[in-house]
């Protein structure tokens, strides 16, 4: 089984051309549609969509998730119930790690058994992760993501696209 394709915003590969490349990229932000109600946050939901967030953690979550989401251009309309789904996760996960209290061990009618909350946090951190990804917001996603802007815009500086772009000089790691 291989990785799943990356967006055209993300590609780095030679196999396309400058023009492939921006076709791609003009049709996947057609199919992805527009943002308007990611841009609202909690209030964009509609009702039975509102109603599949458990918990005001998850709400909390979503909102905030909402918003980054609008402002990366990358997601759209489209993507709403993934955004629930992960939201709903994160909620569980808080809810795992208070139930978790770093007990690996709790006991069960004087027996010591492994703490069930440990194997289901786990479980709530791939289901994460593996959203993160579909949605293209892991690590590795948004490192090839800046990686393929500086090369399409070879006049900006890594400085320019990481930093606050206050400073024109050479970065140096301090001793």
């Amino acid at each position: 089984m291989g990785r799943n394709p990356k967006p055209g915003s993300q590609v780095t590969g030679n196999h396309l051309s400058l023009t492939e490349k921006n076709h791609l990229i003009k049709l996947e932000s057609e199919i992805v549609g527009k943002s308007d109600r990611l841009s609202k946050g909690l209030e964009g939901l509609y009702k039975p969509e509102r109603t599949q967030l458990r918990d005001k953690s998850a709400k909390d979550h979503y909102d905030i998730l909402a918003f980054e989401a609008h402002n990366s251009s990358a997601l759209g309309n489209i993507h709403i119930s993934t955004l629930i789904e992960l939201a709903n996760e994160m909620s569980l996960l808080k809810q795992y790690e208070k139930d978790y209290r770093g007990k690996t061990v709790i006991f069960v009618n004087d027996k010591p058994i492994a703490n069930p909350a440990v194997k289901m946090r786990q479980d709530t951190l791939k289901s994460i992760n593996a959203m993160k990804s579909e949605l293209g917001l892991g690590a590795i996603d948004i490192i090839t993501l800046a990686r393929q802007r500086a090369e399409m815009n070879e006049t900006d500086s890594l400085q320019k696209l990481f930093g606050d772009g206050g400073s024109d000089e050479d970065w140096e790691e301090k001793q």
